[in-house]
């Protein structure tokens, strides 16, 4: 997609949709005034008859009949102003360009007003024009190939944006490949890419060589599969004293193990990675940031299948920091490739960790699809992290660690048992799991992105699939790290 920024008057600018934004109730003013003015009231008149109210996401399209040069205005809801935050409007800029799509609008001029940023525009475009439709032989849907940014947009924010946007679009890919496509071997062909286009450190060993590492955990998930699992590490170092770990999830499909899922959409658990692809697509984006911190990244890559040596419910495994685990349920197999995941980064000098996990159902059934879970210690990184996805419009909602859920996975014959023995605190059980794996003195948070990263069914300003969750705020962290060092 080619961007360029204008300062051109919005009646003077030529679309093929030229998309403004106003809250619900409000009336056009300023530059849009001066825009409705040229379209003969156009606007205006849309508005009194109850077309368009404002409502968060409501995009009504307008023909101009050639009184401008945009073919369309595309007027675009807000909602609520005291509701207003980064996250709307990425999503309301989706919105208009999920419309734009619609009508095949090529060209799309955005106008950023004093609420609209250049950054939430990209991005928010962007998002909008992924298609999750990689393999159909018929392709029905239209590209936006031009955007045009109305105001200020400084060219450093365009083309940060830009790559911020493409990076987030290459791992919704990854995670949308099906799984005889996407295996971990493929992905470790990804991470040798990235090392090698951005000069990072590069560390890949098999399931033989973890084994004689120690990491117990990882094999012992690994051994239910056919295909060659991998345990990688991506390191860039900027000579800093501050090293912030990156740690994902990389089960490129969960069968759920002898603990079998039920058939009814185990298909999409092809997207189990997702938290290993966003580690692959940050430490990529680091190698074009080049922070003034050190990044780790780590991804456990498997398959977790119930194959003739896999784990059984009671079996024990010995973790790389040491601790044995017993495995109740086979199906909750991610907590326990992460566990040497954790460690690892620890022992690499991690002065600072955030693991991301398609983790539990449970986050599910507490938050929905709208926020991810996040856990950790201490408080001030939790607020850290939470703060980095305010800024990057995703959200995440903060459920407690008490002393108490610790008893949640006693187990009679290991240090813990892998899964509670009893419903409930679904979410909390496997937080209280990871923190067992790192260090006390470390910042540890836990993203539980099992509601976020997938979704089932189109939103107005993202089509259904990848949603390539965690990219943006972890960006978002690595900068306010880079500000802190």
């Amino acid at each position: 997609m080619k961007i360029t920024q204008t300062r051109e008057n919005l009646e003077k600018v030529h679309a093929d949709a030229l998309a403004v934004f106003l809250y619900e109730g409000e009336k056009p003013t300023g530059a849009v005034e001066k825009l409705d003015k040229a379209t003969s009231g156009a606007l205006s008149e849309a508005i009194k008859l109850g077309d368009f109210k404002g409502k968060l996401y409501e995009v009504t399209p307008i023909y101009t009949h050639g009184k401008v040069p945009a073919i369309r205005i595309l007027l675009t809801g807000l909602g609520k102003k005291r509701d207003f935050e980064p996250r709307v409007a990425r999503n309301s800029i989706g919105a208009a360009a999920r419309t734009a799509i619609k009508v095949k609008a090529k060209k799309l001029a955005v106008y950023l007003n004093n609420e609209i940023e250049a950054e939430e525009a990209i991005e928010g475009v962007g998002i909008a024009d992924y298609d999750p439709g990689l393999y159909k032989t018929k392709k029905d849907k239209s590209e936006i190939s031009d955007l045009v940014l109305i105001g200020k947009a400084d060219k450093q924010t365009i083309k940060h944006s830009q790559v911020v946007m493409e990076a987030t679009n290459w791992v919704r890919k990854m995670i949308s490949e099906p799984a005889n496509i996407m295996t971990p071997e493929k992905m470790v062909e990804a991470a040798r890419k990235i090392a090698k286009d951005y000069k990072l450190g590069l560390e890949i060993f098999n399931e033989d060589e973890a084994a004689k590492k120690g990491m117990g955990a990882f094999v012992g998930i690994a051994k239910g599969s056919e295909e060659p699992s991998f345990f990688i590490t991506l390191t860039y170092k900027a000579g800093s004293k501050k090293t912030l770990g990156i740690v994902g999830k990389g089960i490129t499909f969960d069968s759920g193990g002898i603990s079998l899922k039920p058939s009814g959409k185990m298909h999409e658990m092809k997207m189990d990675m997702s938290g290993a692809a966003t580690v692959l697509g940050v430490t990529r984006l680091v190698g074009e940031m080049k922070p003034a911190i050190n990044v780790i990244g780590v991804a456990p890559l498997t398959e977790n299948l119930p194959g003739g040596k896999a784990l059984k419910p009671g079996d024990v495994l010995k973790a790389f920091n040491g601790k044995t685990i017993e495995i109740l349920n086979t199906d909750a197999e991610g907590r326990v490739v992460l566990a040497d995941g954790l460690s690892y980064a620890a022992k690499l000098g991690a002065t600072h960790i955030v693991d991301l996990a398609t983790l539990t159902g449970a986050v599910v059934v507490a938050l929905g699809n709208e926020a991810s879970g996040i856990l950790g210690r201490p408080s001030s990184w939790v607020e850290q992290v939470r703060k980095a996805g305010e800024a990057a419009g995703e959200r995440v909602w903060e459920l407690p660690l008490y002393p108490e859920h610790k008893e949640l996975l006693r187990s009679e014959i290991a240090d813990l048992a892998n899964t509670p023995p009893r419903r409930g605190a679904g979410v909390i059980a496997g937080a209280v799991f990871l923190q067992e794996f790192v260090p006390e003195k470390i910042p540890w948070v836990h993203l539980d992105i099992a509601g976020t990263a997938w979704q089932d069914s189109d939103k107005p300003y993202m089509a259904k699939g990848p949603t390539g969750v965690g990219v943006r705020t972890l960006v978002k962290l690595v900068e306010a790290l880079e500000k802190q060092n």
